[in-house]
C-alpha cells in the first residue's frame, strides 16, 4: 500500500483571498517587528543597547508613550462597569450624576448589546455637538453610525464605494496606508493626489485634476476622494479656499467625498484653524451645497487618545436615503458597537459643565485637557524645529494631528546598500535609526511619496516633553551618524534651504 506524506492545504496562499495576501500596512511593518526583537533580547540580557526601552512613535497611541487618561471619563466609566461603586463615597458628585445619566439609558448595562447603530441618545447627543461645532449647520441624529473607532467606518464606506476591480478611490499621497490596505482587500484601484510638500502639504486643484484624467485614461472609474484634514501623515490643515476647490471638482466630476477627520482637536499652528467640510459644503452655492459627504470621528486621537476603547463615528451628508438604509442593514451584522467607546465618544463631544458637574469636577477636567493640548503643541514646535537642524533634513511645518513626515536626503551609498539588502532606503534609515535610539518611525515607502524622494513618519507623543526633547537629541546624534557612514565622497551633498 503506497503512503502519501503529503500534507492537504486546504487554504494556501495560492488560493486564499489575494486582497488579503497583497496588501500591506507599514504603520505596523519591518521596524516594528525589528522592535519586538530589540526588546527580547534587552529583556534576556542577551544585547546591550544604548537605550532601556524602545518607543512606538510609528503609531499614534498616546497612552503608550505616556500620556495619562483624562481623570473624568476612567471614573466614569468605572461607575458604569461597577454601578456599586455609585453609592460610595469615592467619586465626585459631578462623576455620579454623569454615571447615573447614562446607566439610566442604557438598556441592561454595558455588558449588553446596543443597537447596531449605536446608543440613541448617544447619537443625538453627537448631533447636537456637531450642530454647534460647525456654526448650525444641520446635523441629524438618525444620519449618524457610531463604529468601532473611526477605521471600523472608513472600511464600512469603502468596500460600498468599490463594487468591481475598475472602481477608484482617489487617495492623498502620502496617505494613511488603512486606504490603501482596504482599497487592495476590496479589490479596487488606487488613485493618487500628490500633496505639494513645498507649500505646506497642500492640495492644488491641477493635481486633482491631473490624477482624475490619468486613472480615467487607464478605464478607472474613480468613484470618491479621500482628504485627511489635519492630515496624516503631514500634519498639515487644509485652509477653506482648498476645501472649496475640492468640494467643486468632487460635484463636477460625480465623486463622494471622504472626510477623514479625526485629529479636529489637534490644532498647533496660530495661523490656522480646523474647519469640517461638512460646514464649508454647507454654506456652498447651489449646486455645490449637495456633494455627498461622508465624514468620520474617533476618540482614539485629540486630546483624549483613547485608542484602546476604539470609539468612532460616521456622519452622512448628502447621502442616498436608500444607500444610508443598507449601512444600517449592514451594521446589523455585528450586532452591536462595543459599548465602552460609544460613551467615551459621548464624553469627548460632550464634555462635563459646571450647571451638570460642579465646579471641582469641570476645572480638573479643563486643566488635565488643556494641559495635554499645550503639551502637544510645544513638541510640534520643538520637533519642526529640530528635525531642521539636522543635517540632510526637512520637516514641513507640524500644523496639527500628532505626526511628522521629515524629507531626509539619502546618499547613492546608503541608496545602494539598501538595494543590497533588498528593502526600501528609507527603511534601511528607519531601521537604522530604531537600532541606534530606540524610536521606532516609519518608513515614508508605506505612506506613499513622490518618485526619488525620500520619509520618514514619527508621532510626537513622547512624554513628558523632556523625555521626548531627549528622543530628538539622540536622533539628531543618530541622523549625523547615518549620513557620515554613508557620505558619498565622489559628490557633494545638497538639500533644500530650511524653513
Amino acid at each position: 500500500m503506497q503512503s502519501n506524506d503529503k500534507k492537504p492545504q486546504f487554504i494556501n496562499v495560492e488560493n486564499m483571498h489575494q486582497g488579503m495576501y497583497k496588501c500591506e500596512y507599514a504603520v505596523r511593518g519591518a521596524t516594528v517587528l525589528r522592535a519586538e526583537q530589540i526588546a527580547e533580547e534587552i529583556a534576556s540580557g542577551k544585547a546591550k543597547y544604548s537605550f532601556k526601552e524602545t518607543m512606538e512613535c510609528n503609531v499614534g497611541n498616546p497612552h503608550a508613550l505616556g500620556q495619562q487618561p483624562i481623570t473624568f471619563g476612567r471614573q466614569v466609566l468605572s461607575l458604569l462597569m461597577s454601578p456599586s461603586l455609585i453609592e460610595t463615597s469615592n467619586f465626585p458628585e459631578g462623576v455620579k450624576k454623569r454615571a447615573i445619566y447614562y446607566r439610566d439609558r442604557i438598556r441592561g448595562n454595558l455588558g449588553a448589546y446596543a443597537a447596531s447603530c449605536g446608543y440613541k441618545f448617544v447619537r443625538e447627543n453627537l448631533a447636537k455637538a456637531l450642530e454647534q461645532r460647525d456654526g448650525g449647520a444641520p446635523s441629524n441624529w438618525e444620519q449618524i453610525i457610531l463604529t468601532d473607532g473611526a477605521s471600523a467606518a472608513i472600511t464600512m464606506v469603502l468596500h460600498s464605494l468599490i463594487p468591481d476591480k475598475d472602481a477608484g478611490i482617489m487617495l492623498p499621497t502620502p496617505q494613511y496606508p488603512l486606504y490603501s490596505a482596504t482599497i487592495t482587500v476590496a479589490g479596487g484601484q488606487q488613485v493618487p493626489y500628490y500633496l505639494d510638500e513645498d507649500s505646506g502639504w497642500q492640495i492644488k486643484a491641477e493635481d486633482l485634476a491631473k490624477s482624475y484624467e490619468e486613472a480615467r485614461k487607464r478605464g478607472v472609474k474613480v468613484r470618491a476622494i479621500v482628504v485627511i484634514n489635519p492630515g496624516n501623515p503631514t500634519g498639515q490643515i487644509l485652509d477653506e479656499e482648498a476645501m472649496r476647490k475640492i468640494i467643486k471638482f468632487s460635484y463636477d466630476h460625480d465623486l463622494c467625498i471622504l472626510a477623514d477627520e479625526v485629529y479636529q482637536q489637534n490644532v498647533w499652528t496660530e495661523k490656522k484653524k480646523f474647519i469640517s467640510f461638512k460646514k464649508v459644503v454647507y454654506n456652498m452655492p447651489e449646486p455645490y451645497n449637495k456633494t455627498a459627504l461622508f465624514s468620520f470621528g474617533s476618540c482614539s486621537k485629540g486630546f483624549m487618545g483613547e485608542c484602546g476603547l476604539r470609539g468612532g463615528y460616521v456622519e452622512f451628508y448628502n447621502v442616498d436615503p436608500a444607500v444610508e438604509a443598507q449601512f444600517r442593514k449592514f451594521k446589523t451584522i455585528s450586532l452591536s458597537t462595543n459599548t465602552v467607546g460609544q460613551v467615551m465618544m459621548d464624553m469627548m463631544m460632550n464634555p462635563p459643565n459646571e450647571l451638570e458637574n460642579g465646579k471641582e469636577v469641570t476645572e480638573q477636567y479643563n486643566r488635565e485637557k488643556e494641559a495635554i493640548i499645550a503639551s502637544l503643541k510645544r513638541k510640534a514646535l520643538a520637533a519642526t524645529k529640530i528635525f531642521n537642524s539636522m543635517k540632510n533634513v526637512e520637516c514641513q511645518e507640524i500644523e496639527g494631528a500628532m505626526y511628522c513626515f521629515p524629507r531626509i536626503k539619502l546618499s547613492n551609498k546608503a541608496i545602494q546598500e539598501a538595494r543590497r539588502r533588498k528593502i526600501a532606503p528609507d527603511l534601511l534609515y528607519c531601521l537604522e535609526a530604531l537600532d541606534y535610539t530606540g524610536m521606532v518611525t516609519v518608513e515614508g515607502t508605506g505612506f506613499g511619496q513622490k518618485e526619488g524622494t525620500y520619509h520618514f513618519r514619527s508621532t510626537i507623543l513622547i512624554t513628558p516633553d523632556k523625555r521626548f526633547e531627549e528622543a530628538l537629541e539622540k536622533f539628531k546624534e543618530f541622523n549625523e551618524a547615518f549620513h557620515e557612514k554613508y557620505k558619498d565622497h565622489q559628490e557633494e551633498m545638497r538639500i533644500r534651504p530650511k524653513l
